[in-house]
C-alpha cells in the first residue's frame, strides 16, 4: 500500500508496480476467524449437531469475547476438536506435545501462537514431523560458509529466525479490506488464493471478504491442472481480481504444492488463464 502510495504521489525511484499476490491471507476481519467452525464442520471435524448448536448460540458475538454461555461451552467444545489437529494443514500428523504451539485459547491468538514458537530455534522434533524441517533450516540459514555464499554481512544481522518480530513494526490497521479495494479499482492486478486444508485462515473466509467486494465475477468458479489433473479451482472478478484455491495444500499453500503454486504464478504473471 506504501508503494502504491508512493507511485500516486510520484516518490523517485517509481516502482513499476503491476500487482500483487497474497495466500491464505490474514485480513483483520472477523470473518478471517469466523469461518473456522463452518469449514470445520464442512471437514467433518465437528458434527452437525455441534456445528448447529454454535451458529445459533454465537450468532453476532466474537468468538474470543463470547457473551453467553452456551456460545462459550460450544466454542470450547470446538477448540477442543481443533487443537486435536494440525491445524495450519488438517491432513497431516499432530507434532509432538513438546513441539507444538501452546493449546488454542482464542482464534485470533492461535496465529501470534503458532508463529511465536518459531521464533527461537526449537527443540528437536519427531523426523516424521514437519517441523523438523524447521528445526534444519536454522542450523543452514545460520552456518557461517551459508552466510557468506548468501554474502550476508557480518555484524549486520542477528542469527536467521522465520518470524523475526524485532522489527519496529506497529499493527494499527484492523482491517486490510478496504486496502484490497483500492488497489484492485486502481487497475492493480491481484491474485488472491488458498490452501484448501488450511484451518488457520480457511478459504471460506477469503471468500466471504471477496464478495464483501461487490465485484462482478467475470469468469465464474471452475477448475484448474497441473500436468492433466485437478490442482484447484479458481473464480475471476472484475478490477483483475483473481481467486485460486489450491488442492491439498496447507496455510503456505508452496510448501506444500510447490509444482502447483510455481504453474499458477507463472500463469497468472503472464496474463494466462490458470
Amino acid at each position: 500500500m506504501h508503494c502504491f502510495v508512493g507511485i500516486t504521489v510520484g516518490h523517485r525511484p517509481l516502482v513499476n508496480l503491476k500487482g500483487y499476490l497474497i495466500g491464505n491471507a490474514i485480513t483483520g476481519e472477523r470473518v478471517d476467524f469466523l469461518s473456522r467452525i463452518p469449514f470445520a464442520h464442512g471437514m467433518g471435524i465437528i458434527s452437525d449437531e455441534l456445528y448447529e448448536l454454535t451458529m445459533k448460540y454465537c450468532e453476532g458475538q466474537d468468538y474470543d469475547y463470547p457473551t453467553t454461555t452456551e456460545c462459550a461451552e460450544n466454542l470450547d467444545v470446538v477448540k477442543n476438536f481443533l487443537s486435536e489437529i494440525e491445524i495450519p494443514y488438517i491432513l497431516e500428523s499432530k507434532c509432538p506435545p513438546d513441539f507444538e504451539p501452546k493449546a488454542i485459547r482464542g482464534y485470533r491468538r492461535s496465529i501470534q501462537l503458532y508463529t511465536g514458537e518459531k521464533l527461537i530455534v526449537p527443540p528437536v522434533p519427531d523426523v516424521d514431523c514437519r517441523e523438523y524441517i524447521y528445526y534444519l533450516i536454522y542450523y543452514w540459514a545460520n552456518n557461517d560458509f551459508v552466510r557468506n555464499a548468501l554474502h550476508v554481512q557480518k555484524g549486520t544481522v542477528n542469527g536467521w529466525q522465520r518470524c523475526n518480530n524485532d522489527l519496529d513494526y506497529t499493527r494499527e490497521i484492523e482491517s486490510s479490506v478496504a486496502y484490497q479495494f483500492n488497489l484492485t479499482s486502481s487497475g492493480y492486478r491481484a491474485l488472491v488464493y488458498s490452501g484448501d486444508h488450511d484451518a488457520v485462515v480457511p478459504f471460506l473466509g477469503t471468500q466471504a471478504w471477496i464478495r464483501s467486494l461487490n465485484f462482478p465475477v467475470v469468469d465464474d468458479w471452475h477448475s484448474w491442472s497441473v500436468d492433466g489433473q485437478v490442482a484447484g479451482y479458481t473464480r475471476s472478478y472484475s478490477n483483475n481480481l483473481t481467486f485460486a484455491t489450491v488442492k491439498g495444500a496447507g496455510h503456505t499453500a508452496p510448501e506444500y504444492k510447490p509444482k502447483e503454486c510455481l504453474a499458477m504464478l507463472q500463469r497468472w504473471i503472464s496474463h494466462s488463464p490458470l
